[in-house]
């Protein structure tokens, strides 16, 4: 068995909060991105248009969207579980202005979400949302199997979105490597003039998107950090030889993308070592676990162990899982993308490729230099206190 590394790390804070009310007057928005904002709205179990949260109507969509980010910034915890969108409020009248509206995620009632938000000194009213035209089809298809594309289920996207919150409650190293209590004091941070990030890519590989993905990280001269599925990787070994050959990091994200935590600390175990193997004949060797969708015990911390592997998990969540929309991919990037942001994205999605160059371009301009993941750990696990002893 070749012997595998184990990190210990953490993650710089979120945003400082911002003191501004949604129905404020919008913010000055000549340097915001246009963002697109055509998708369908889900419906409920009973066939009727899915309800959504309204909080204002602005002159320009840019308005709209620093309009959120400012709801983001003061209510972060009441708005976590909503999904952003802006639409012209009469497309028949070009002047009519903007409507920014947001939809709970799946098994949300957008009542109580309404009632908190309000609770906490927000506004907000509950719209019915008629169904917007899909998104014209891009170059390549995604729902297949084959494709390594995922679909999440409503438990899976609640607890993706608790790993983001826990990202600010728990000690920065505990929110990230489970089990791992090492800190890293704030002022060797500064002292250091630390200013890391790191992308991520869950899923795939996919035959179309993740070509598109590295063309993109090439042009932009970034390494990131892969994590394929290895019953998808088995049939893709030239994307990952591709990976591989430039520069980038391959992580592990399982055999078959279970739920680790219904298996057996050695069943566990198989799917790691498995695709291990599989990712071996394809040239990488992994050193880090990402479980599917966060999900883990310590039946996993047992197994990763045992592999001499680490796990690893996500501070900011780009939800283009759930979206699959470039804007609203951007929207969440712009309200949570900092110094120290390791961020969760996909490989498997069109929208994630197109909102990627825009996604490197904000990150560069708040601070962000780019490496790969582990290089990223190593880095804060030699600034611990006390300093971390790697295997």
């Amino acid at each position: 068995m070749r012997r595998r590394k184990s990190f210990g790390f953490l993650t710089a804070g979120l945003l400082a909060a911002m003191a501004c009310g949604p129905f404020a007057a919008p913010a000055r928005a000549a340097d915001q991105p246009h963002l697109s904002t055509v998708t369908t709205l889900r419906k409920d179990a009973d066939g009727q248009a899915a309800k959504m949260l309204q909080f204002g109507v602005y002159r320009t969509e840019a308005d709209a969207w620093v309009a959120w980010k400012a709801i983001v910034r003061r209510q972060p915890d009441m708005v976590a579980d909503l999904v952003p969108r802006v639409s012209q409020q009469r497309p028949d009248l070009p002047d009519s202005g903007f409507v920014l509206r947001a939809a709970p995620l799946p098994d949300l009632d957008p009542n109580f979400v309404c009632r908190r938000i309000v609770g906490g000194g927000g506004s907000c009213l509950v719209v019915d949302a008629a169904e917007q035209p899909a998104a014209a089809p891009t170059a390549a298809p995604e729902d297949n199997d084959h494709n390594g594309v995922v679909t999440y289920s409503p438990d899976q996207s609640r607890e993706m979105q608790e790993i983001e919150r826990q990202a600010s409650r728990l000690s920065r190293i505990a929110a990230i490597v489970p089990g791992n209590e090492a800190r890293v004091d704030i002022g060797a941070l500064k002292a250091s003039r630390w200013n890391l990030c790191s992308l991520t890519f869950d899923d795939g590989p996919h035959p179309a998107v993740t070509p598109r993905i590295l063309d993109i990280l090439r042009g932009e001269g970034v390494r990131a950090t892969f994590f394929p599925i290895g019953n998808v990787a088995v049939r893709h070994p030239r994307i990952i030889q591709r990976i591989v050959q430039e520069g980038h990091e391959v992580g592990n994200h399982s055999l078959t993308h279970p739920n680790m935590r219904t298996l057996s600390t050695e069943a566990q175990r198989a799917q790691i070592a498995e695709t291990n193997r599989i990712l071996a004949q394809a040239g990488a060797d992994p050193v880090l676990f990402r479980p599917p969708a966060g999900r883990w015990n310590s039946d996993t911390l047992t197994a990763v162990d045992q592999e001499k592997m680490s796990p690893a998990l996500w501070n900011v969540d780009t939800r283009d899982w759930f979206t699959r929309d470039a804007g609203k991919i951007m929207a969440q990037l712009e309200a949570t993308g900092t110094i120290g942001s390791v961020v969760l994205m996909h490989t498997t999605y069109n929208a994630t490729a197109e909102a990627l160059p825009r996604a490197i371009g904000l990150l560069r301009t708040r601070g962000c230099r780019f490496v790969t993941l582990s290089e990223w750990i190593t880095s804060l696990n030699s600034l611990a206190t006390p300093r971390i002893a790697q295997r």
